[in-house]
């Protein structure tokens, strides 16, 4: 990551082996998770063993994408540069039908018009280098 960067492409972490299938899967439109063959439990981030029961067994599998808002918050100050233009924007966590939690956005949407237990579905957004972001949008 470069220091001083106003870019979110150069914010984007960098896929490793381990996480390839997820970003390999955003720029397919798709959310893949990581799924536990014992426990039946989704997970997410990615991770070498299962969090809910410890298995080595886990393989990835494309989720249904589908969501809703847990909770959210709407930023008004310019905490770093790269997020400037996009002044005010939510910052959201979504609750995956397959049970995991992440830090997202919802797209495509006022800010004051997100709401807790509001539906949504991957949108993942293209950045300036090529990778792809995961985003949310509404799904109605």
């Amino acid at each position: 990551m470069t220091t001083g960067t106003s870019s979110r492409a150069d914010l984007l972490p960098e896929p490793t082996e381990l996480t390839n299938p997820f970003w390999d899967g955003l720029s397919e439109g798709k959310l893949r998770l990581q799924h536990c063959d014992d426990c039946d439990k989704y997970q997410y981030p990615a991770e070498t063993f299962c969090f809910h029961c410890g298995s080595l067994n886990v393989e990835w599998k494309d989720a249904s994408g589908k969501g809703e808002v847990h909770t959210f918050i709407t930023v008004h100050q310019r905490y770093h540069p790269a997020f400037a233009d996009l002044i005010p924007y939510n910052v959201s966590v979504i609750e995956l039908a397959e049970g995991p939690r992440l830090v997202s956005n919802v797209e495509s949407i006022a800010p004051e018009d997100v709401r807790i237990g509001m539906p949504v579905r991957i949108a993942p957004r293209e950045e300036s280098n090529g990778q792809y972001a995961i985003a949310f949008e509404r799904d109605e």
